[in-house]
C-alpha cells in the first residue's frame, strides 16, 4: 500500500508540474478539479499477481484523492519554483529512470535450472548443516586490510587490533566477535562475507581480505558446530534459487556497469569525503 502511494506522489511530482490534461483515456474513477483517476492507472499500480478486494482498491483511490489535493497546494504555494525542491526533484528523475532501465536490462537474467540448485546445494552440505561464531575486522581499505591480515600472520592479537583497527564500532569493543552463531544463508545478503567465513576451515583460522559493501574484513573462525537439525536440499531449495538468481543479476549488472564506466568520463575526489 505505502508502495503504492509513493508511486503516486512521485509520478505526479515528476511529470505533472504545470502540465494541462489532455483528453482521458479509459474509465474514470475519481476526479479532482480537473485531474482524473482511471481504473486502468490503478490496475497499472496493482502487481498482477496480487489479488486486491474492492475495498482495499477504493482505499488507494481515496489516497489518490489526498495526494492530488495536496499535490494541487503545493503547486499553488509555488513549492514547485523552490531551488532545493528542483534539485530533489532532478535526483528522483535520474533515480526512477535509472531503475527502469536497470529493470528492463536484467529482464530474462538469471534463469536457473533445478540441477544448478542440486549442485550448490551438495557443495555446501556440510556449511548448510553446521554454524559457526566468528570475528571480523573491518578495514576501510584493501591496503589497510593487507596490513592487517600480516600482522596476524606475525601472530599478532586478533582482539588487540580488533579493538584498534577496526571501522565496526558495534563489535570492536568485543574483540570483533559476532553476538551469535551463524547458519549457512542468513547472510546471503553479503554472500562475499558468508563465503569468507564458512570457507575458513580451521578453528581459529583467518580468512584472506574479503571486499564487501561495508568495507574489506578479516574474518576469524571462532567455533563450528552442527545445526540441530539435519537441512536436506528441500529445506533450502527456494533460498538457494533466489541467491543464485541475485548472484546472476549481479554479475550482469557489474559487467554491464563496468561497460558503461569505460565510455564515460568520471572524475572523483574520495580525499575530501570527511
Amino acid at each position: 500500500m505505502k508502495k503504492f502511494l509513493i508511486i503516486l506522489l512521485i509520478l505526479s511530482l515528476l511529470f505533472c508540474f504545470g502540465c494541462k490534461k489532455e483528453t482521458v483515456e479509459g474509465t474514470v474513477i475519481a476526479k479532482v478539479n480537473k485531474s482524473v483517476f482511471t481504473l486502468e492507472e490503478l490496475n497499472d499500480q496493482i502487481p498482477p499477481y496480487l489479488s486486491v478486494p474492492a475495498d482495499r482498491k477504493k482505499a488507494f483511490v481515496d489516497e489518490w484523492i489526498n495526494t492530488e489535493l495536496v499535490y494541487e497546494e503545493a503547486i499553488q504555494k509555488g513549492i514547485d519554483k523552490d531551488e532545493g525542491v528542483k534539485k530533489k526533484l532532478e535526483l528522483l528523475i535520474k533515480q526512477y529512470l535509472a531503475n527502469e532501465l536497470l529493470s528492463k536490462r536484467l529482464e530474462g537474467e538469471g534463469d536457473v535450472s533445478d540441477f544448478e540448485i542440486k549442485e550448490y546445494f551438495q557443495e555446501h552440505e556440510r556449511d548448510f548443516n553446521s554454524q559457526i561464531k566468528i570475528a571480523h575486522i573491518l578495514l576501510s581499505t584493501e591496503t589497510e586490510a593487507k596490513k592487517i591480515l600480516e600482522k596476524l600472520k606475525d601472530r599478532e592479537d586478533f582482539i588487540t587490533l580488533a579493538r584498534t583497527f577496526s571501522q565496526d564500532s558495534i563489535t570492536a569493543t568485543n574483540g570483533g566477535l559476532l553476538p551469535r552463531y551463524f547458519k549457512f544463508g542468513e547472510m546471503f545478503d553479503t554472500p562475499e562475507f558468508e563465503t569468507g567465513a564458512f570457507g575458513i576451515e580451521k578453528i581459529g583460522g583467518l580468512s584472506d581480505v574479503v571486499k564487501t559493501d561495508y568495507g574489506y574484513h578479516i574474518i576469524k573462525l571462532i567455533d563450528r558446530k552442527p545445526t540441530k537439525e539435519k537441512i536436506t536440499l528441500e529445506d533450502v531449495g527456494m533460498q538457494i534459487k533466489q541467491y543464485l538468481i541475485t548472484n546472476k543479476q549481479k554479475n550482469v549488472m557489474d559487467t554491464w556497469l563496468d561497460s558503461l564506466k569505460t565510455n564515460a568520463d568520471i572524475e572523483t575526489h574520495y580525499e575530501l569525503i570527511k
